[in-house]
């Protein structure tokens, strides 16, 4: 059971704290978060069990097994290293000839024979050849024609490849592309596009826990109880800023412990340039989902059933969808290197579309610090009208049962 809150006069900002305390200490002991984020844990653990145990096995790849006769035995290590490089495996088979190999082939036992001279080779097959084996054959076949033509030319082939291998192109850029804090850019604009979607889809869930929640209070009446003791504002940021540090702390709680777990096993490593979007990510999710929350507490003052939370947050809801659908427009053409556009800039500007596209941005640099704190500002200002706006509908909606209150009624004057 939950404490009662105190009675007695409480100033705003206490009256606030309590709120919080009490959304915050009442949703963490609940079976829905303990047993939920557990249930996390336990599928990126069993992710990266599989990674490690199924995945990661060199049987899963595309394992080839090759054997050789005559003087095609010399291309052996190199066509093996060759397919390595390319994520491939060639494993040598040992035959004693060519009609032992050719029952291999028939029994699937073996799926390729290298037979003949070194400068043309023969291949045989059961059905079809590999066109990535064949590139990777051919080209060493031609490599050791050349390096036969050049050593009858009484030239040195290893320094022949030396002099080709020094040979480069220099590429000089008057705008060069990079990140922030000069970390390779297609990182930061990945791990952008990834936070972008974490964003998206953590806005909408703990909105709707924040809409849920009101219903819930307002069908059980708990919130007339509580209405005696605070005033509705404070009801009403109390609440969302409960259930904005639930929401922190299990996203940090499964953030800290996914990165624990797949850093110690290396099932992937985060880039150090992406360092910065994951920080900037943190902050444009705490001012986008006070934006956000404060517009799903309201729409769901306006209802009392938890079947018409959906539909009464709608216009909330689109408006996330809209903004990931922007994000997506605007950070899919930088994967190839180029900047965010003007429009893209302008975009992120935008409150409800900021907190996709920002995080990006900033860590990118294309994101001037100065267009940044404005986007801070606008941000918050917005948050703050919004906020007034949604206590009033909030003040004048959730005392009220049964039918779905008009918002030109929830926006009149209390009575």
């Amino acid at each position: 059971m939950t404490a009662p809150l105190d009675r007695r006069p409480q100033s705003p900002v206490s009256a606030v704290f309590l709120i919080a305390r009490r959304e915050f200490v009442t949703r963490v002991r609940t079976r829905v978060f303990i047993i939920g984020t557990a249930l996390i844990l336990v599928a990126i653990v069993g992710y990266v069990v599989l990674q490690q145990t199924v995945l990661s096995k060199p049987g899963n790849l595309n394992t080839y097994k090759v054997a050789y006769l005559g003087e095609a035995q010399s291309f052996a290590d190199p066509l093996a290293a060759s397919a390595k490089a390319l994520g491939l495996a060639v494993e040598r088979r040992q035959v004693n000839d060519e009609s032992q190999a050719e029952s291999d082939l028939r029994k699937g036992d073996l799926d390729v024979l290298i037979r003949g001279s070194a400068s043309s080779p023969q291949v045989l097959v059961r059905d079809q050849f590999s066109p990535t084996l064949h590139s990777l054959l051919l080209s060493l076949v031609r490599q050791r024609v050349l390096d036969s033509q050049l050593a009858a030319a009484g030239l040195n082939p290893a320094a022949v490849q030396a002099s080709l291998a020094s040979a480069t192109v220099q590429v000089q850029t008057l705008q060069p592309l990079k990140s922030a804090g000069g970390g390779n850019r297609l990182e930061v604009v990945i791990a952008g596009f990834a936070v972008a979607l974490f964003l998206y889809i953590a806005l909408l869930t703990y909105g709707q826990f924040i809409a849920q929640g009101v219903v819930e209070e307002k069908a059980n009446r708990i919130v007339e109880i509580l209405l005696s003791t605070v005033k509705p504002q404070q009801l009403l940021i109390g609440k969302v800023v409960g259930i904005g540090l639930v929401g922190l702390i299990q996203l940090g709680v499964i953030s800290v412990f996914a990165f624990a777990v797949t850093t110690v096993t290396s099932t992937f490593t985060v880039p150090t340039a992406a360092a910065g979007v994951l920080l900037y990510g943190l902050l444009w999710f705490i001012l986008g989902y006070f934006f956000y929350a404060v517009l799903f507490a309201a729409a769901g003052s306006l209802v009392s059933r938890t079947e018409e939370v959906q539909s009464v947050a709608l216009p909330i809801t689109m408006l996330a969808i809209i903004a990931w659908l922007v994000a997506i427009g605007v950070l899919t053409p930088m994967f190839d290197g180029s900047p965010m556009s003007t429009v893209g800039i302008a975009l992120a500007l935008i409150p409800f579309v900021s907190p996709v596209l920002m995080p990006t941005g900033m860590a990118t640099g294309d994101i001037s610090p100065w267009l940044a704190l404005l986007g801070i500002v606008v941000t918050v200002v917005t948050s703050a009208a919004a906020t007034w706006l949604a206590a009033r509908i909030y003040a004048n909606s959730v005392l009220r049962l049964g039918a779905r209150v008009k918002l030109r009624d929830a926006l009149g004057r209390r009575s």
